[in-house]
């Protein structure tokens, strides 16, 4: 993989990173615990 293609692969994943952050934190808590239980089962 040429640089420019790993560097846009990675900015493009820090966006999408810190926009999920975003979004999560103005959730409600009540989805926040579901997302959390979700995760945990997916990953023991």
């Amino acid at each position: 993989m040429d640089f420019e293609l790993w560097l846009f692969a990675v900015k493009r994943l820090a966006q999408t990173y810190e926009m999920a952050r975003e979004i999560y934190a103005q959730l409600p808590e009540e989805e926040k615990q579901r997302l959390q239980e979700e995760y945990k089962k997916m990953n023991g």
